[in-house]
């Protein structure tokens, strides 16, 4: 091939790649699009309200827009449910892994958990809808369920990490895991239902409850 002819091979190439990624670029803009007006839509509508149709109105797209980049409702919301809790992942872990003793890091998860949901109310409602209407199988019923194990997880790190440092009274960490989990959830559920509720203050009194709760008794105070 003469000179010229490897040049534009090689232009050719790189305009092929550099068309790769605009067209990511655009895909993920689009899905980004199609999510958000998801969340809006189960936010306002609730779960059995929220269709295609409906979230494609919302969006200001036709519905086959939707079924391209999502194969079914089932996935749409489970990337739904993905991208709220990778979000909140990204407000949160960055604050856990620089807190330092095992108490701090689980003030600091209940704190930035609430936190987290008291700026993105919208997102709270989504997850809330599909949590409690998308069970059984499929794509989203599955990453509720592994994303709910991750949470566990993280939390009886701390709980046992700080029960090996001696902060921590004994317990089964798995039972307190599900505690602080489940008090966060009531925290989160009466806020859906009264948008009055303080739920900065809510979420300071589970951190005192469980910080006050949890704490090793020294010798010198046992009875």
């Amino acid at each position: 091939m003469c000179p010229l002819g490897l040049i534009l091979n090689r232009l050719d190439k790189l305009f092929k790649v550099e068309s790769r990624l605009v067209l990511s670029f655009i895909e993920q803009t689009r899905r980004t699009q199609i999510v958000n007006a998801a969340i809006e839509v189960l936010a306002e509508e609730g779960y059995a309200r929220t269709s295609l149709a409906r979230i494609a109105t919302h969006a200001g797209i036709s519905k086959g827009v939707i079924t391209y980049h999502f194969k079914s409702k089932d996935e749409l919301f489970a990337e739904v449910f993905r991208q709220v809790v990778e979000d909140a992942g990204l407000y949160i872990m960055p604050h856990i892994k620089t807190a330092g003793s095992p108490r701090e890091r689980l003030s600091t998860y209940i704190t930035l958990q609430i936190r987290y949901m008291a700026e993105h109310r919208s997102a709270l409602l989504a997850i809330g809808q599909l949590a409690y209407n998308h069970g059984g199988d499929g794509a989203g019923a599955d990453y509720i369920s592994a994303a709910t194990q991750d949470e566990l997880g993280l939390l009886e790190q701390i709980l046992a990490e700080g029960q090996a440092t001696g902060e921590f009274r004994p317990f089964d960490c798995r039972i307190m895991a599900l505690t602080v989990s489940k008090a966060i959830e009531a925290a989160l559920t009466d806020w859906a239902w009264n948008p009055n509720l303080n739920l900065l203050a809510y979420g300071d009194e589970i951190v005192a409850l469980f910080d006050h709760g949890l704490q090793a008794v020294s010798p010198a105070g046992a009875r």
